[in-house]
């Protein structure tokens, strides 16, 4: 019995178990989304912080990272300053919380470092309900939203970002192509709201085209006393496309 093709349980055999979709076409560069606001005309007022607090220890990561980097990213309070090879630098403003308006976001930019070829800056954004990596090009600012943490193929062609949410976050598993400077989306498998909930986790790269997966569903406990099957799932290459596909039987996770 596989995920990908069979009933997960005997509670599913009454109707058939939803397959995954098919490849999403290429989407190119990610769009930022709502929930990364354009930087406004002035930088915004410093917001104190706590020391202690979450934000003081992102605050001191991001101190320690510019000074190893030395790279000429710059911070002036809630701003985000980071040079570009071609035009003005890209700005990224952190957005506090106001009590009079609840309504206004909460977004917090930290520089993570860079990329392993060094082509993007990695921004890890902390918002009110998770978290978002972004991968923002040191040429010309370009944005990828990346997800989750990111694992390049052993030739550095080809990158492979899961991540696992039970909540609002993204849920699936993403493959870009590098080339030329620039991140192409391949490939995005998403569980559909219709289907049982599956999710990923990067094992590693078995070869340039073979990433090997650790996939979960979620089942009724009278299946698996946690409620959780476990498999193993592999992503294979075929010329421009990837396949999804189970590598493994299924057992209850303990």
């Amino acid at each position: 019995m596989t995920l990908l093709t069979a009933s997960l349980t005997a509670a599913h055999a009454a109707s058939p178990t939803p397959t995954p979709p098919k490849p999403r076409p290429s989407m190119g560069i990610a769009p930022r989304g709502e929930l990364f606001p354009d930087s406004s005309a002035s930088a915004p007022a410093a917001a104190a912080v706590e020391e202690g607090s979450d934000e003081a220890f992102r605050a001191d990561a991001e101190a320690r990272v510019m000074r190893r980097l030395a790279l000429g990213v710059r911070r002036d309070g809630l701003r985000l300053m980071l040079p570009l090879a071609k035009g003005r630098p890209e700005m990224l403003d952190s957005v506090r919380p106001d009590p009079f308006d609840a309504t206004r976001p909460y977004v917090d930019y930290r520089l993570d470092g860079l990329s392993p070829d060094r082509a993007f800056y990695v921004i890890r954004v902390t918002l009110a309900f998770g978290e978002e990596l972004l991968w923002i090009s040191r040429a010309d600012g370009t944005r990828y939203e990346m997800h989750g943490n990111v694992h390049p193929s052993p030739d550095g062609r080809h990158l492979v970002v899961t991540h696992a949410s039970p909540g609002v976050e993204f849920n699936g598993v993403v493959i870009w192509n590098v080339a030329d400077g620039k991140l192409i989306e391949r490939y995005k498998f998403q569980p559909q709201p219709d289907q049982p909930r599956i999710s990923f986790r990067f094992m590693r790269w078995r070869d340039a085209d073979t990433v090997e997966l650790e996939q979960y569903a979620e089942v009724d406990p009278s299946t698996c006393a946690i409620g959780t099957l476990a498999s193993l799932a592999q992503l294979n290459r075929k010329g421009e496309r990837w396949i999804l596909r189970s590598a493994s039987g299924q057992s209850c996770e303990r």
